[in-house]
């Protein structure tokens, strides 16, 4: 904890849909251009296009949405997102995935980002999960160097290019025509086999 700074006495608890404007203001309190959620900025960072993601999750139910919620105030200073999953296509080790860990920037290093994942924590333990894997972005120094502090080891790194960028990566720039053409050329050949099948059985 940084000399001077208090600890936030902030309540932790599932969110609830009264909470999504405070949810909304603490998403965009954070510069979401460095890559924060996903390695790269949000792509509908208006507030209704937020409120109306945000109230899918809670209400969908696939996701455990936890916030923090200030006690003198009753604003909501931290979010976090977590899903139980297994940790990959081939390794079907359960665990608990927290795909966001965010605190209103006026709060970090106040301990509400550890409140938040103790409950996260116990949240693993319910579900008989003995793992919980955490996904930052790769440019964020700051949230990195607190999960390792935290223990949290590297596991996978993943890195994002646009299927454009990766067809000019690969020399696929003709590929969509190409295929184009093989495609017409396979459905000539299966029309001419079908013509000359019928032809065969209707002169036997």
């Amino acid at each position: 904890m940084v000399a001077g700074m208090s600890r936030v006495s902030a309540r932790i608890r599932p969110a609830e849909r009264a909470d999504v404007d405070g949810l909304v203001a603490l998403t965009r309190s954070i510069d979401t251009r460095s890559g924060t959620f996903s390695g790269r900025a949000l792509q509908q960072p208006d507030p209704d296009h937020l409120a109306q993601r945000l109230t899918e999750i809670i209400d969908e139910g696939e996701r455990t949405l936890l916030v923090a919620v200030e006690d003198q105030t009753g604003i909501v200073v931290g979010l976090l997102v977590a899903r139980r999953e297994d940790i990959g296509a081939i390794d079907l080790t359960p665990v608990l995935h927290v795909s966001h860990l965010l605190v209103t920037p006026k709060c970090r290093r106040r301990g509400v980002g550890r409140s938040l994942l103790a409950a996260a924590v116990h949240l693993a333990e319910e579900l008989g999960v003995d793992r919980v894997m955490a996904t930052v972005g790769s440019s964020s120094r700051e949230a990195n160097r607190y999960l390792a502090r935290l223990g949290f080891a590297p596991l996978v790194l993943h890195r994002v290019a646009s299927t454009g960028a990766l067809r000019r990566a690969l020399g696929l720039t003709d590929e969509p025509e190409r295929m184009a053409v093989l495609r017409r050329a396979r459905m000539l050949r299966s029309h001419r086999s079908n013509a000359a099948a019928r032809a065969a059985n209707q002169g036997a």
